[in-house]
């Protein structure tokens, strides 16, 4: 009879609370939770002194969390962890090295003056960037056939002199620096070709 009180108790309390929480609650997509988890609360207060009442003589402690694993399992799974890392890391720092530097070089291609950029960067191991060399090259003729420079303005050629160089390198370095975070003196900048 004891049982059957405890039950009637627990189930007053429930159906008093979930009454308020209906009557607070907006008229929403929030209802149908709230009316599960009382359910719940309903089916764990009429099975909980039912199943203790049934079987008093036995544990139902669940003892999993008690269970413990020896030093060296312990270790084999934290070493087994970090290689999965190591690899995810590894794989995702290449794809992401890969990307930047296509990323980069179409930025820097957009520089007046730069025909073709070439990017290399140096990632550290965390993946962050620590340093980034751009090769700018003068595209010149594709067919190989020997044409003569045509000068479009004067003074200039396809040779690009020190003077632009310098201004290209400067534009460089400042649209890099400002886009990535990079320090001035890690960004270097080489010419080749024409």
């Amino acid at each position: 009879m004891d049982v059957v009180a405890e039950i009637v108790k627990s189930l007053l309390v429930i159906i008093i609370v979930s009454s308020f929480l209906e009557i607070m609650l907006p008229d929403g997509n929030i209802k149908p939770f709230v009316r599960f988890a009382v359910g719940l609360f309903i089916l764990i207060a009429i099975l909980n002194p039912a199943l203790a009442y049934m079987f008093n003589n036995n544990n139902f402690q669940i003892s999993v969390w008690d269970d413990r694993i020896d030093e060296r399992t312990s270790r084999e799974i934290a070493s087994g962890g970090q290689k999965i890392k190591e690899q995810i890391n590894g794989s995702s720092n290449a794809i992401m090295k890969e990307k930047l530097e296509g990323q980069m070089a179409a930025v820097a291609i957009l520089v007046p003056g730069v025909d073709d950029v070439t990017t290399q960067l140096t990632v550290g191991e965390d993946g962050t960037l620590q340093k980034v060399q751009l090769t700018v090259r003068s595209t010149g003729n594709k067919d190989g056939a020997e044409v003569e420079p045509v000068n479009v303005f004067s003074g200039s050629a396809l040779q690009k002199s020190e003077e632009e160089q310098a201004e290209i390198r400067r534009k460089m370095q400042q649209v890099m620096s400002n886009l990535y975070g990079l320090a001035v003196q890690d960004i270097e900048i080489i010419f080749e070709g024409g």
